[in-house]
């Protein structure tokens, strides 16, 4: 009999969440040593502040969405003095890290397991939702700007950065693949000026939804730029990256297009695409490197007539 995939999830957050809380003590540990000397804390701060920050990160693991968590929360503000989003940030990232590479070795749940891509997407959601349920908390607008884009609802550009560090980090280390697709709506300059502001917001709007429900749950989708839209897509080579992306441009066309009521004329939409990476990473590409690229190669895609798609292989620096 074929498992439910709701309570096959269910089954690996529970997981995930017990193998944290079994060594919560040197995962606590470990993001300490890493966090001491930098930022607003001192090294005590930091192991305290640790300490509660790995205990919310398997409750949120185990529990899809912090609005219950409250409590959780709370005891993570007590014994975590205030942070500075920059701090908040930093130390997620390395809790992230840390708490993904226990993880990956575990037999059942491991990187060399079917459920990971799930398993891994969950931490990096935990880390969204509890910056959201912290900035929620504090009242702290400037977290919620880092987190999410207020327009498409999708990751903020600073935390798409942060998670093609990461991304790029793990690929190294177990020589997979990766690759960003960036993606940008065509002539919306002159869409604007033909039907306002209003409706190319509008547009950006619809292009964020039809992306949610198109790329797989563990990708990373971002608003990115002016017009346009980033995935992060862990473990996939440029063919695969390139066949989903062509497969977006076309929906897009097919599905994105916008009437104007007042003359009923009917106004298509496209997109052009960059798909940038690397089918296997063995030594050290930058991050701000991969995005570069990607903004470099879309550019290419609109001048060269808009509606196509640039692949970009990338290939590794020498740097270690």
């Amino acid at each position: 009999m074929r498992e439910d995939p709701v309570n096959l999830t269910d089954d690996v957050r529970s997981r995930a969440a017990a193998l944290i809380r079994e060594h919560e003590s040197a995962l606590a540990a470990q993001t300490a040593s890493v966090l001491a000397g930098s930022g607003s804390l001192d090294g005590q701060s930091w192991r305290e502040c640790a300490d509660a920050l790995v205990r919310l990160l398997a409750t949120a693991v185990e529990h899809d969405g912090m609005d219950a968590q409250g409590a959780a929360l709370r005891d993570f503000r007590r014994y975590c003095p205030p942070l500075t989003t920059a701090d908040l940030v930093d130390a997620l990232q390395h809790a992230e890290r840390i708490v993904l590479d226990a993880l990956a070795v575990d037999d059942r749940l491991g990187a060399a397991s079917d459920p990971w891509p799930v398993v891994a997407h969950t931490v990096r959601r935990a880390t969204l939702q509890i910056l959201g349920a912290y900035a929620d908390q504090l009242g702290a607008r400037e977290v919620n700007t880092v987190v999410r884009d207020s327009l498409t609802t999708l990751i903020a550009p600073p935390v798409f950065e942060l998670a093609v560090l990461q991304e790029a980090q793990r690929a190294i280390r177990h020589e997979h693949a990766l690759t960003v697709i960036l993606f940008d709506v065509d002539d919306l300059a002159a869409f604007n000026r033909g039907h306002g502001w209003g409706a190319g917001d509008r547009l950006l709007e619809r292009l964020g939804i039809s992306a949610r429900r198109y790329f797989r749950t563990h990708d990373w989708i971002a608003r990115y730029g002016d017009d346009g839209i980033a995935v992060l897509l862990p473990e996939t080579t440029l063919d695969q990256a390139a066949s989903i992306a062509s497969g977006f441009c076309e929906m897009v066309q097919q599905r994105l297009v916008l009437v104007d009521h007042k003359t009923d004329t009917a106004t298509p939409v496209s997109v052009s695409a960059a798909v940038v990476g690397a089918d296997r990473v063995d030594v050290h590409i930058d991050a701000s490197r991969i995005l570069a690229e990607a903004a470099a190669a879309v550019t290419r895609a609109k001048m060269n007539g808009g509606n196509r798609i640039e692949r970009v292989p990338l290939p590794p620096s020498r740097e270690r």
